[in-house]
């Protein structure tokens, strides 16, 4: 069969129903804080447990259950449960641009934004176009609304940003309606099992507007989650279960994906950690965990916390992703960025792109049949001759061979003879290759669209800063 399947396990089914039924005692017991009359409302409605008083919205059991009964029953996962697919790459938005050759950080600009928007129209294994930075040369009451009109202007790639403020959400939605596009807020939980007054009153102007909601936990193990990997797993399944509750309250859709951005803390710092073993073990609880759920389930794997392009860095991308994508995990952490949200690095999304491109190879196998086994041509060859000038080889090599555009694997004399150009240097050629001219990009929609995007933009821009 062509194709990768596999099968890693860290929880035994026991222990999952242990997970399970604690995070149902906790989103009963003790649920999660919503400072929201409204959604309070339409979480009492549809089965919650409410306090108007304390602001608490309690969910019981048997009501959790049946939800999740009705899901995996209407939502049957009708693929291979071993079949392993390729993954693709996402951006989240970063507050600094790291060069990785001078080693200095900066504020993102303007400027960042679209030359980001140029190089990901390249990149095929990075599916959609979100912001690479906060432009700080930007009002920063209105970045996110500018840079939504520069995504929809110049991105032939849908994308976004985190939204900041129920205001601009308003204008963002108008222009997205004038796209034709349905928007999806990051409808995210603070934990341990809260929810901020701002994304309550964005989750019901999306939701009242005919838009989506997503959501993405992200415990911190040891600081805002228990130490252990299995305390992490459970108030991380508290969240996620709560969190879906409470889109289907707002919106009267189930979005069934146990998706999230948990880690570990680093108890030497209190830094988050984005590259720590936890994070492979995460990944393969993840897995496991939405399978039974009958949900989809994605990690924040393939992360560093290496501020450079060092063995560190992609070790630790490697490792976690490998072990969460083989247990079942369909999506990886946002690519591109230096550290554990330290900055955006444009050359790391290449590299990015190019390992992608790697796994893609990896998980699709290789076919086996008849004229592939070259039983044949091996006979016919003989003992001690060559396949290089055979025609078999000629036919078969494109798909037999990946041929990097970005790793090396010359010999160490023609490295020598090159000027021992490191990946550093051919990741930054290539990013200047590919945004050449970025500066003076045509918008990739009709001109009357774009007079129709900039005057909702304007018009946002000078209600909310005047």
């Amino acid at each position: 069969m062509k194709g990768l399947r596999a099968k890693i396990e860290v929880l035994t089914q026991e222990e999952i129903m242990m997970i399970h039924k604690a995070a149902l005692r906790i989103l009963e017991q003790t649920g999660m804080s919503m400072p929201n009359r409204e959604c309070l409302r339409r979480c009492e409605k549809v089965g919650a447990v409410v306090d108007y008083e304390k602001e608490i919205m309690r969910i019981p059991a048997s009501v959790m259950e049946a939800l999740l009964s009705d899901f995996k029953k209407n939502n049957p996962m009708d693929s291979d449960p071993l079949q392993r697919e390729p993954v693709k790459g996402h951006i989240s938005t970063q507050v600094f641009i790291v060069d990785y050759k001078t080693k200095q950080r900066r504020y993102g600009l303007a400027d960042d934004l679209l030359k980001g928007i140029a190089l990901v129209q390249h990149l095929d294994n990075i599916a959609s176009c979100n912001a690479v930075c906060v432009p700080s040369d930007v009002d920063s009451r209105v970045t996110d609304l500018y840079t939504y009109l520069q995504l929809y202007k110049y991105s032939k790639k849908a994308g976004g940003t985190y939204i900041l403020t129920p205001e601009t959400a308003q204008y963002i939605l108008d222009m997205a309606d004038c796209m034709g596009r349905k928007e999806y807020y990051l409808f995210e939980s603070v934990s341990p099992l809260r929810f901020r007054k701002e994304a309550l009153e964005m989750g019901l102007i999306f939701a009242d507007r005919g838009h989506g909601l997503s959501i993405a936990p992200m415990v911190m193990g040891g600081s805002t989650g228990p130490v252990t990997i299995a305390g992490v797993m459970t108030l991380l399944t508290a969240e996620i279960l709560g969190s879906l509750f409470s889109c289907y309250a707002l919106t009267g859709s189930f979005p069934g994906f146990y998706g999230h951005g948990s880690h570990s803390t680093d108890p030497s710092t209190l830094l988050c950690s984005f590259g720590s073993p936890n994070q492979a073990l995460i990944g393969i609880a993840s897995a496991q965990i939405g399978e039974f759920y009958g949900m989809y389930a994605g990690s924040n794997s393939a992360l560093s916390d290496a501020l450079q392009l060092d063995f560190q860095c992609g070790f630790e991308k490697a490792s976690s992703m490998i072990f969460s994508c083989l247990a079942g995990t369909v999506s990886i952490g946002c690519q591109g960025i230096a550290g554990a949200d330290q900055g955006f690095s444009f050359e790391q999304l290449v590299i990015d792109n190019e390992w992608l491109d790697a796994y893609r190879h990896i998980v699709s196998g290789f076919e086996v049949n008849e004229d592939t086994i070259a039983e044949e041509l091996i006979n016919t060859v003989g003992i001690g001759g060559n396949f290089i000038a055979e025609e078999h080889t000629v036919r078969y090599l494109r798909q037999s061979w990946w041929n990097s555009k970005l790793f090396a694997r010359n010999d160490w004399d023609a490295w020598k003879t090159g000027g021992f150009v490191d990946l550093d240097a051919r990741a930054h050629e290539k990013v200047e290759a590919l945004t050449a001219g970025y500066k003076k990009m045509e918008p990739v929609i009709p001109p009357e669209k774009v007079e129709e995007l900039e005057k909702i933009a304007e018009k946002g821009i000078m209600k909310i800063t005047k």
